[in-house]
């Protein structure tokens, strides 16, 4: 036999096994196991792991054989393999559908029994979190992420900084004046789900997943984004970086006329040795300021770098400080933070989840995607929120 009918008759085999190792545990449900049944359920569980060990030998050799079989066949620009893809990506190549992909492979039994042939293994779940990120605006901003495995993650927020003086030698050094608390953050679980035909997760390979898992991503960062940035805790979310307490506020009393009012937001953060890196604003925020012209009657954009025709492209900065669009923004809220003193604590159990058990009757497969995620802002100060008042 190949590689691929050792794999599959491995598969097989571990699917009796885990049929027996079911029927053992529904005739014991409502009492502990005999010392034979332990000892058959051990025996069953080892039989199990076995043939887990076998078939992802097998897939991982059937698939160098395809990629050796690919690079000298006219078949590689037709993109013919075999159905086992087993083969190591890093996260740079790694594409959603890819992911997703292996998420089914685990879910249909080419795993261990300890992971529950339900949940996307670690590195899958370090891998979705990377490719998460950069269509979340609040991540692309730059902010810091932190990833965890703890259900709480503490921050030591400084209230107060150690007082220093000057002292002649051998006198007592000046003590006091630290002041410093935990900050603790409970990462929250952002979800969408929806069922697949089995026809097209079987016919369409990652070709097919990639769109679906580029939907289920870019619905959890959406989620992600609108309480990252605006979230008040209520409805099992997180407070987002607008509502932090104790963040600094500007007032821009009748509209955007100028950029004044970025001009002071930014000062108020540089005297608290703190810097504008990044300014989050809704889209019509951001076409009114580009509507402002250098002076009355001028064609020109006030945001433009150009001396000459106003038909050249505007930069999406103010100030230098690049600017992020978001929908989740109110259009009279403009946020204007320094990145480094924000921070998106990432629950590492994140990833694809897939079960065809839900969808037998239906012929099909359940996927959701799952991430918990939080927005720390140890240093509220670093944050100014302008608001547009009449």
């Amino acid at each position: 036999m190949n590689h691929a009918e050792i794999a599959n008759d491995a598969m097989e085999r571990r699917e009796v096994a885990a049929n027996k190792l079911r029927e053992l545990s529904t005739q014991s449900q409502n009492r502990s196991l005999t010392p034979a049944e332990r000892k058959r359920e051990t025996a069953l569980l080892d039989e199990i792991a076995e043939h887990d060990t076998t078939a992802k030998r097998h897939i991982t050799a059937a698939a160098a054989e395809d990629e050796a079989m690919c690079i000298t066949s006219p078949l590689k620009t037709m993109g013919t393999k075999r159905d086992f893809t087993a083969r190591s990506e890093s996260v740079n190549t790694a594409t959603p559908g890819d992911l997703m992909s292996r998420s089914i492979q685990a879910a249909r039994g080419v795993t261990t029994v300890g992971t529950g042939k339900a949940f996307s293994p670690e590195e899958m779940a370090t891998k979705f979190v990377d490719l998460l990120a950069p269509q979340s605006v609040v991540m692309a901003s730059g902010v810091n992420r932190v990833q965890t495995n703890a259900e709480t993650y503490s921050f030591p927020v400084i209230r107060s900084d150690f007082t220093a003086g000057f002292v002649s030698e051998l006198d007592d050094l000046p003590t006091g004046g630290f002041g410093a608390e935990p900050l603790k953050v409970t990462p929250r679980k952002i979800a969408a789900a929806d069922m697949l035909a089995n026809e097209l997760v079987e016919d369409g390979g990652s070709a097919f997943m990639n769109p679906v898992a580029k939907s289920l991503m870019r619905s959890v960062s959406l989620g992600f984004d609108r309480e990252a940035l605006v979230g008040t805790g209520a409805n099992k979310g997180f407070v987002g970086i607008a509502n932090t307490p104790g963040i600094q506020t500007h007032e821009a009393k009748g509209g955007f006329k100028d950029l004044d009012a970025f001009v002071a937001a930014f000062g108020k953060l540089e005297a608290v040795n703190s810097k504008a890196t990044a300014v989050v604003m809704h889209p019509t925020t951001w076409a009114g300021l580009m509507a402002l012209r250098e002076t009355s009657g001028s064609l020109k954009p006030l945001l433009s770098e150009s001396a000459g025709s106003p038909t050249a492209g505007i930069q999406r900065a103010i100030l230098g400080v690049p600017v992020w669009i978001s929908s989740f923004m109110p259009g009279t809220d403009v946020l204007a933070y320094e990145a480094d003193q924000i921070f998106a604590v990432w629950r590492k159990d994140a990833g694809f989840q897939i079960s065809d058990q839900f969808g037998f009757l239906k012929d099909g497969t359940a996927v959701r995607a799952i991430a918990r995620a939080a927005i720390a802002v140890p240093n509220a100060a670093a944050v100014c929120k302008i608001t547009v008042t009449a």
